[in-house]
């Protein structure tokens, strides 16, 4: 049991003063109508790393419901820009559910309450119901855009508070969007030969999981023995340090590696060697053999692995073990995984050879 004294209350406090960070940020209150019309002007736009998926239209309902009753809604969070644009941090679909009701694109069904208004929209509601809607100020937290880009990440994190928070790739693709390292990583994804290789649903897609891939393939290929535990912190942290000192002869090197690896894959490995029995490409599975073959040919450019061989990669019990097992993203689990498909590859050349 953590014994609390004088020693312990001191230790805690220097740590909370060292990791406060001073958020700049005021509490405004606006009406739906002047929301909506600045949505409408895009004054206050979706940021891409904001989830694309919307709400049901049941959800929708709901909130326009709640309004109608009088019932308080969440806060809704925005985030000041350079061009004075505000960015929306948490509350999309409460914003795009407001504009859609008030030009007429929602239509009211299947309330829990107020069942008398089933087939209603804006302009049909009551005159009197029609201006109080309109006028009902909702309260907003407005971020100052000197808020520091460390804290306005967390904050993203912390506050996505819907039942399905925006990813770690989807908050990176936004936040370090002028980053050159992020959108070199960005564009990768488009490229026909990631797409070849590599198996993700439309969905995966559509939530950036393969720009996450590609982001994971170069932090763990070029720096996998520095990684201690949380992976978002260690990806979000590569791709800063190599954005900040983001050259023409690092951005060659990144390249080669890319088109090197996914290239040899594509011609050396047999069809699908990524997916799983659902046909797709799971994150442990992709990070252990691309990693791991990347680094080889950094070995070893002359790499001679034949696309039977590749067979026997697959289905070599140590390798299914280190990819299926408990605590795959432990220090520990992403060395030996790596190496071990490192180490495979380069054994097998050496006999062919």
């Amino acid at each position: 049991m953590v014994q609390i004294n004088n020693e312990k209350l001191t230790k805690a406090s220097k740590q909370l003063k060292k990791l406060q960070k001073n958020i700049d940020y005021d509490t405004r209150d606006y009406p739906i109508d002047f929301i909506c019309q600045k949505f409408s002007d895009r004054d206050y736009f979706i940021p891409s790393y904001q989830r694309n998926k919307v709400w049901s239209e049941h959800s929708k309902v709901r909130l326009i419901e709640s309004l109608l009753l009088g019932y308080p809604i969440p806060l809704i969070f925005l985030s000041e820009n350079s061009d004075g644009r505000l960015e929306i941090v948490d509350g999309v679909q409460r914003i795009t559910t407001l504009s859609s009701f008030r030009n007429d694109q929602l239509k009211l069904k299947k309330l829990d309450k107020l069942t008398e208004f089933d087939g209603f929209t804006y302009s049909t509601l009551p005159l009197a119901e029609q201006r109080k809607f309109s006028d009902r100020s909702l309260r907003v937290i407005v971020l100052s855009d000197k808020t520091d880009i460390n804290t306005r990440i967390d904050l993203f994190d912390r506050l996505n508070t819907s039942a399905e928070k925006a990813n770690d790739s989807e908050i990176r693709s936004g936040v370090y969007s002028k980053n050159k390292f992020q959108i070199f990583i960005n564009n990768l994804s488009d490229e026909p030969i990631f797409q070849e290789v590599v198996h993700l649903t439309p969905k995966k897609i559509n939530r950036k999981q393969d720009i996450e891939m590609i982001s994971r393939f170069f932090a763990y290929s070029n720096n996998y023995k520095n990684f201690k535990h949380s992976v978002k912190d260690f990806i979000t942290d590569y791709i800063v340090r190599i954005g900040s000192v983001w050259n023409i002869k690092t951005k060659n090197t990144l390249h080669k590696q890319f088109f090197h690896t996914f290239n040899y894959a594509k011609d050396h490995f047999y069809s699908g060697f990524l997916k799983n029995k659902k046909g797709q490409t799971p994150r442990v599975r992709f990070e252990a053999i691309m990693c791991g073959l990347n680094l080889a040919l950094q070995e070893n450019p002359k790499l001679n692995i034949s696309k039977e061989q590749s067979k026997e990669l697959i289905s070599d019990q140590q390798f299914i073990v280190l990819t299926t097992t408990d605590g795959s993203n432990s220090p520990k689990k992403v060395k030996d995984r790596i190496e071990y498909v490192k180490n495979w590859l380069l054994k097998m050349s050496d006999s062919n050879d």
